[in-house]
């Protein structure tokens, strides 16, 4: 139960795709001094090469705007081809308006289009993807554009190394639309797991905590993430195997059927290890950590990004997207290009 698995009629096509990240960049021999870690501490045990920070002026919108833009004039599209914008992040600009009206805003362009959020944290992507498959399955809209965009590193409190070199910011965005006879995301599965629950928070930013019956103090602190990095890596190692063989057996593929495997940039050692534990050949793996790190929602679609952008004679090849999210959730897709 659960499985998603498309039919072959009336679904979605990329058409093209935009990233961007933050003009500020560190790499990892100066994140070691302003970590005060020693010298090598941050490429040789965190797997990191650059870091991306977004300035005052890139907000969230900023940034999704600017991919957006990108992903729209690699289309030969403006904003007025577009009848749907979904944001997929895990993480807000304010507590209202939502971000995909701010995103709107942002472009600058006067359309009145359709607008969403989509948050499920780092699998926000991945979940849009399927909502996009069933509204452009029922011919509600044409053309779809996801924009996932996130600042990360405004919530990272600089005590815990392995945290505070994890993240990233930036932004990318996808333009899908309905083709008939196209695969688009031929399956999907997600699973939540509560026994994960407490694994990853932000507890500040919503009713939970708020400055209405919390103090000062109990809000700020709530406001950065916390990780319980030991505990979450053991439950995802321990499920995913089990979770990818039924996504897997659910689409009626093996693991040879798959040419890529895009997932969400989790942590430098995790991507290694769960990879090698899930038996993928490392050559067939995105992996884009050491110079971006983990971007939330953003991490899976610029690694798809990345990978669009830099290979040829992509069509009719399978990609399985997969991850995992704060709350536990795991997520597995399989989209054909």
């Amino acid at each position: 139960m659960g499985i998603v698995k498309g039919d072959q009629g009336m679904c979605f096509t990329v058409i093209s795709s935009g990233c961007y990240l933050p003009e500020y960049s560190i790499n990892a021999s100066e994140l070691d001094t302003k970590l005060g870690l020693a010298a090598g501490s941050c490429a040789g045990r965190y797997c990191v090469e650059t870091r991306h920070y977004a300035s005052k002026h890139e907000s969230a919108l900023y940034m999704g705007s600017k991919s957006a833009q990108a992903a729209l004039q690699s289309a030969g599209m403006s904003l007025s081809d577009i009848d749907l914008l979904i944001c997929a992040s895990g993480t807000n600009h304010q507590a209202l308006p939502y971000n995909a009206a701010g995103i709107v805003r942002e472009i600058g362009q006067r359309c009145e289009i359709a607008s969403m959020d989509i948050n499920s944290s780092c699998l926000s992507f991945l979940s849009a993807l399927e909502v996009s498959q069933a509204l452009l399955a029922v011919g509600r809209y044409k053309r779809i554009l996801i924009v996932s965009s996130e600042i990360a590193s405004v919530g990272i409190e600089g005590s815990n190394p392995e945290i505070a070199s994890m993240f990233g910011d930036g932004s990318a965005a996808f333009v899908l639309e309905a083709k008939s006879d196209a695969a688009g995301l031929y399956s999907s599965l997600f699973r939540t797991f509560p026994q994960g629950y407490k694994y990853c928070q932000i507890r500040s930013g919503g009713s939970n905590l708020h400055p209405s019956h919390c103090s000062d103090l109990r809000v700020s602190e709530g406001a950065y993430f916390e990780m319980q990095g030991r505990e979450l890596y053991r439950l995802v190692a321990e499920l995913s195997p089990a979770f990818i063989e039924e996504g897997l057996q659910g689409a009626g593929l093996a693991k040879s059927d798959i040419d890529f495997i895009v997932p969400h940039q989790a942590s430098g050692l995790g991507l290694q290890h769960l990879t090698k534990r899930l038996g993928f050949p490392k050559e067939k793996v995105v992996n884009i950590f050491a110079r971006v790190g983990n971007q939330i929602a953003a991490s899976l679609p610029t690694a798809l990004h990345e990978l669009l952008s830099s290979r040829s004679n992509l069509e009719g090849k399978k990609l399985m997207l997969m991850g995992s999210g704060a709350g536990l959730t795991l997520g597995f897709g399989v989209l054909s290009l």
